[in-house]
């Protein structure tokens, strides 16, 4: 792992495979680490991308900060592309990274090229019931209840040892950063960016439904499309395959003109 410095200091643990001219970000989910996008990394053509995916502060091998508001992690986000050398990124945003993602979009629009919104929370509040994310923090330190935690959206099957490796990552985050994160998602709203935009969601997804995503995640955004996978909501471990496919697809052809149907009269 490579190391980028955020503004207050902060060391921030981020790690890039491949050599490929188009770079891609991958922003991991609550209680995550960027190791849980290696699935999907498995399947992506790293001789034409390059995938940068990093540690939130307090998250895997970075350290905690005094703050995990959408300021703090736009700016460790631009802070691991400065690292990476990375001037222009298209950026895949996973569950709560969704609304990461739009903000560093909206605040950086000429570095961000797109967005891939994979089961990804809008733009505006997300309230949760307080009893709900009071059964969430609960699991705070014990990886086998945040395994279960997040089994409970996952509907296609997982290897075990992919949900130990993420519930090895999970148990070793502090409260305050799952708190942090979570209350950066549900208290917050923006105006969401006009960048080029592909919604990923999951037809049996619980949290995120398709219903969710076309009226408050893509609708909000000009000319975003949306895609569904047969899958729930953990898509980067329950569909690698078909995510590595869609974002590899979606950030090599940036720009370019959409051909036009032929007639098949």
């Amino acid at each position: 792992m490579s190391i980028a410095w955020a503004n207050d200091g902060v060391a921030i643990a981020y790690e890039v495979r491949g050599k490929g001219p188009s770079d891609i970000v991958f922003m991991h989910g609550w209680a995550g680490s960027g190791s849980y996008f290696d699935e999907t990394l498995a399947y992506v053509d790293l001789e034409r991308t390059r995938a940068i995916s990093f540690d939130f502060r307090g998250h895997g091998d970075s350290d905690t900060g005094a703050a995990y508001g959408l300021d703090e992690l736009a700016a460790d986000t631009i802070a691991v592309t400065d690292a990476a050398g990375a001037a222009e990124v298209v950026l895949v945003g996973f569950s709560m990274s969704g609304k990461f993602a739009q903000y560093v979009s909206a605040r950086h629009p000429d570095r961000v090229l797109g967005q891939i919104l994979v089961a990804g929370c809008p733009a505006s509040e997300l309230p949760l019931p307080a009893e709900l994310l009071a059964d969430w923090y609960a699991c705070a330190g014990d990886g086998e209840r945040l395994i279960a935690l997040a089994a409970q959206f996952i509907t296609e099957p997982v290897a075990r040892e992919v949900l130990d490796r993420f519930g090895q990552q999970a148990a070793r985050i502090p409260l305050a950063a799952l708190q942090g994160t979570m209350e950066a998602v549900t208290q917050t709203s923006f105006a969401p960016a006009s960048r080029p935009t592909l919604v990923v969601g999951g037809v049996r997804d619980p949290l995120f439904t398709p219903d969710l995503l076309r009226d408050q995640v893509a609708a909000p955004i000009s000319g975003a499309r949306l895609e569904l996978l047969e899958c729930g909501h953990e898509i980067p471990i329950e569909r690698p395959r078909e995510l590595a496919g869609l974002v590899e697809s979606f950030a090599l052809n940036i720009g370019k003109p959409v051909p036009p149907l032929l007639d098949q009269a």
